[in-house]
């Protein structure tokens, strides 16, 4: 029986003996590759210029930026136009009121879409995103008008409300983010809350 325990003894101390020599050889790597890492952080190595393509193999197109966009001709006070190639967006008023929430805020948006071109053009709810002064991205539309959205024919406009629900603390310094079916179109414009 003591020769077992001996056995079983000799045996434990033998694993843990293994068990102490992993651990060290595994510190001894570490500081061998912490010193070779060393070594290389001193060396300059140039960056690797890279140009990103479209899955289309064509360069893609931002949004374009209206930083100043015209004032309607006889339109309120804060009525922004913005010609685009086929259409024209015409936003006459942007206002904003609390909601029943008050950690939510609704803003509407009272515009129209004028088709300029010599086929029907779209309007849908996707088209029309809010962008906030962090660069939050809003698109949940709590309510709009019912006719607004669908085919415009040609040379006819659109006119309608959308209302956005956003948190109360983004809801300063908005943009409009439109962006219709034709992707040269798509732009961004400062709103001006009323």
């Amino acid at each position: 029986m003591m020769v077992v325990r001996r056995f079983i003894l000799s045996g434990l101390c033998i694993i843990a003996l293994l068990a102490l020599a992993a651990c060290n050889s595994g510190g001894d790597n570490g500081a061998s590759a912490q010193s070779s890492s060393s070594a290389n952080a001193g060396a300059t190595k140039t960056p690797l210029l890279v140009t990103p393509k479209s899955s289309s193999g064509k360069p893609g197109q931002g949004a374009q930026v209206i930083a100043t966009p015209s004032p309607v001709s006889g339109g309120p006070k804060g009525s922004q136009e913005v010609v685009l190639g086929d259409r024209t967006l015409i936003i006459y008023k942007v206002s904003k009121q609390k909601s029943a929430n008050a950690n939510s805020t609704f803003v509407k948006l009272d515009l129209a879409i004028m088709n300029a071109s010599e086929k029907e053009i779209q309007n849908l709810p996707a088209f029309f995103q809010l962008i906030g002064l962090e660069g939050d991205i809003f698109s949940y539309q709590y309510n709009s008008t019912d006719t607004f959205y669908g085919s415009v024919a040609v040379h006819t406009t659109a006119t309608g409300s959308i209302v956005f629900q956003l948190p109360t603390a983004a809801a300063t310094g908005l943009n409009l983010l439109y962006r219709p079916e034709v992707a040269q179109e798509t732009v961004i414009v400062p709103l001006t809350i009323t």
